[in-house]
């Protein structure tokens, strides 16, 4: 023991708790063997005991009723929009009738046992071989060895458990189904999975199953349709014919009708006929009816991503999104109305996102113009990476702009080059000598763009790029000079979030489509929190949108083609080499907007950015739900104003003519002075320069009043006319007249005064 005394030194927790562990191990030894084990298997037998115990007694009630434990009540998706309106749902929430065993094809029903579960009549609701596998693929976290559980064990995890991968949830699983086998038959089970079962596409059970995929009834479907639904359920969101990847289901087909050749309920014949047999798949359009169908994608595979796809179809999740339904509508309204335009210019299809600045939220989203077309319709092309052409030049010129590698005044040569072989060209094959880089950008000057990229370097450029939130870039390419025009594939909805940042003064959202999760039972479950980052300072993102919202500056390209009334609104446009991808990207400090136009397959078209995606995007930022926009863009600190000279870009030491305010950064003013007359000082020299001409005229009109004829000399004919008086003067001027006068000359004197 531990001496106490008065001169005995004080322990410390570390010595005290040694010497408790030492006085343990001591009379743990002094045990007999039988002991030993009591102490040591005691407390995890009683944990063995106790878990399936306190499992079956908190689980009573669901095993005891057929509809609770097949959890089909509440199930299904809902989606609202920021105001609480539906805008998509799916699965029912309704009671169901059970399709009673008798009315299901014998062929899904063999299926589902050949491939799930081949022993299904034999065992007692788990497999002894299969638990220990799954226990050992847990510990060892291989997905490989974590199979092996009964249909029981998958009714018992699917309707009342969770989908956690552990040895406590597995220990409980194997309770609630012997539980579950004691308490009802081997029919009834196969019954209640059947009918419980998700089969993807929104459906429970086999009944809304066969009639979503096929359009039939349980006990219509054939052999290969019934190896297809049973194929899916492994994971219905990857294996569906319908939206996931076809390849993969015919896969599963073929693997289910192979285990059911394996044991005996087919041949090898009518596994041939059957993957011989054309299936038909019911109308996916009719099973994605909304106003927002692609964005509602979006969503769920979040979901399921986040929760799985199981948990999300069982909890009757009440979703709240970031989609604003007014200015959904009114995207979807712009993309109609601009359709048959873009149809007869040699496009087929368009998208759009709208975005909100200040949180990276979409608020709308256009996946592609027309969804129930059968060729490009179901694909989402708002996040399909694609060319943006000129769209793309803000990009590094806003990096250059905030690192003060130019200024919105720096003057660029627009003129023909050749670096290394590569000579671009502007869209119009014409060039206008120098430029301030405002009016080269507002005008998607090309070869002032490459010039701006030589300067600032590719690789800082790609740097930013990836920096500002491009995913798409390929490490392993080698850009070059051609990067300047956009020639890397980015997704609109990256893009968009680009210039959603410069709204934003340089803080940037990640790209967010729900703000909220309830359960069906009211219990919210996630709520969204965001924080930006700095991806460009404000000052840089200033500069760039006062010259994205320079009307004036663009006007002699674009007109007034994308002004939008009422609004001061920074706006480019990209258009890729013959005219495969139109864009239109711009933004007021309250939303963004990016609209993307083209066809799927890389078909070129007879027009660009501005005339086929421009009409939307204008049409878009010009709602009554696209916010104020005319506050403008508010200048930070560290910007100046300064007035500058047209010429040269340096600075004026006053305004005057040929001077205009520019904004720099406050590190990045011009050196370069140029003096600029005092308009004062011009006025007075210029009243002087009026008076002396007034006072020479003056002058001339006298002495012309002076060199007048003589008066005639007595005796002289004083009725004579004169010569040709103001013309050209006489051959033989007349000799000079008494007293010294000159004879008649021009009125006007001599030529060339």
């Amino acid at each position: 023991m531990a001496r106490k005394g008065k001169y005995s030194k004080k322990l410390s927790p570390v010595d005290r708790l040694r010497w408790n562990l030492k006085r343990r191990w001591r009379w743990f030894k002094g045990l007999s063997r039988w002991q030993k084990l009591l102490v040591t298997l005691g407390p995890v037998l009683v944990i063995l005991i106790i878990i399936p115990v306190a499992t079956y007694a908190y689980f009573a009630r669901d095993i005891g009723d057929k509809e609770r434990l097949m959890n089909r009540n509440n199930t299904g998706v809902v989606l609202l929009d920021q105001s609480g309106e539906s805008f998509y749902s799916f699965g029912r929430a309704e009671h169901r009738d059970l399709v009673p065993l008798s009315d299901i094809a014998d062929e899904t029903k063999q299926a589902l046992i050949a491939s799930e579960d081949r022993n299904f009549y034999e065992h007692r609701g788990f497999s002894v071989t299969g638990f220990l596998r799954a226990v050992y693929g847990t510990v060892t976290s291989q997905e490989a060895y974590g199979g092996g559980s009964t249909l029981t064990q998958q009714l018992a995890k699917n309707t009342l458990l969770s989908s956690e991968r552990s040895f406590l949830r597995k220990y409980q699983e194997l309770a609630v189904s012997i539980a579950i086998e004691r308490r009802y038959s081997k029919d009834e089970i196969l019954e209640m999975y059947l009918n419980s079962i998700h089969y993807g596409e929104g459906t429970f059970g086999i009944k809304d199953a066969a009639e979503v995929y096929f359009g039939k009834q349980p006990s219509e479907l054939n052999l290969a349709e019934s190896a297809m639904l049973v194929g899916v359920l492994p994971a219905p969101g990857a294996y569906s014919p319908i939206s996931g990847d076809p390849e993969l289901a015919r896969q599963r087909q073929t693997t289910v009708l192979e285990r059911m050749v394996k044991n005996g309920y087919i041949t090898e014949a009518e596994k041939a006929a059957a993957l011989d047999f054309e299936l038909k798949y019911a109308d996916k359009a009719s099973n994605r009816n909304g106003e927002a169908v692609h964005f509602a994608e979006m969503v769920l595979s979040e979901l399921y991503d986040r929760y799985g796809e199981e948990r999300v179809i069982r909890s009757g999740f009440q979703v709240k999104t970031t989609l604003n339904l007014k200015l959904q509508r009114a995207a979807n309204e712009a993309v109609k109305s601009q359709i048959g335009y873009i149809n007869q210019q040699g496009g087929s299809n368009a998208s759009a996102v709208v975005i909100d600045p200040t949180s990276g939220q979409i608020r709308a989203l256009v996946g592609s113009a027309d969804w129930t077309n059968e060729e490009f319709g179901m694909v989402n092309m708002a996040t399909t990476p694609r060319q943006p052409g000129s769209s793309f030049k803000p990009v590094y010129y806003a990096e250059a702009l905030a690192n003060g590698v130019i200024t919105p005044a720096s003057i660029y040569r627009d003129e023909p080059i050749n670096i290394d072989g590569y000579q671009p060209q502007n869209a119009d094959r014409r060039f206008r000598g120098s430029i301030s880089i405002r009016r080269a950008l507002a005008q998607s000057l090309n070869i002032p763009s490459v010039k701006v990229m030589q300067e600032l370097g590719v690789k800082q450029a790609i740097e930013a790029t990836e920096r500002m939130g491009v995913t798409t870039l390929d490490d392993s390419a080698d850009y070059g000079l051609s990067f300047a025009l956009g020639s890397a594939e980015v997704p609109l909805t990256e893009m968009t979030n680009i210039y959603a940042a410069f709204a934003n003064r340089g803080q940037q959202f990640d790209l967010s489509v729900i703000d909220s999760i309830d359960d069906k039972f009211g219990r919210t479950i996630f709520d969204a929190s965001s924080t930006s980052r700095t991806v460009l300072s404000p000052q840089g993102a200033f500069l760039i949108s006062s010259i994205l919202s320079d009307q004036q500056a663009r006007a002699p390209v674009f007109g007034s083609s994308l002004t939008v009334p009422g609004r001061q609104a920074a706006v480019k446009t990209g258009t890729t080499d013959d005219r495969r991808d139109a864009w239109t990207i711009g933004y007021t400090p309250e939303l963004a907007v990016g609209v993307w136009v083209g066809n799927n397959d890389n078909r070129t078209m007879l027009s660009g950015g501005s005339d086929m995606a421009g009409p939307i995007w204008r049409s878009i930022m010009s709602t009554d739900f696209a916010g104020d926009g005319s506050k403008g863009f508010s200048m930070p600190s560290g910007i100046v104003e300064v007035t500058v000279c047209y010429a040269n870009g340096g600075r004026a030491n006053r305004a005057g003519a040929g001077t205009y305010k520019e904004y720099f950064l406050a590190s990045a003013q011009p050196t370069e002075t140029r003096n600029v007359p005092d308009p004062a000082e011009e006025e007075r020299k210029r009243r002087e320069r009026e008076a002396e001409e007034k006072r020479q005229q003056e002058e001339r009109e006298q002495e012309e009043e002076q060199t007048g004829e003589d008066q005639p000399e007595d005796g002289e004919d004083d009725s004579t006319p004169p010569s040709d008086e103001g013309d050209t003067p006489p051959v033989n001027p007349p000799e000079p007249g008494p007293g010294g006068g000159s004879g008649r000359g021009p009125i006007n004197g001599p030529q060339g005064r």
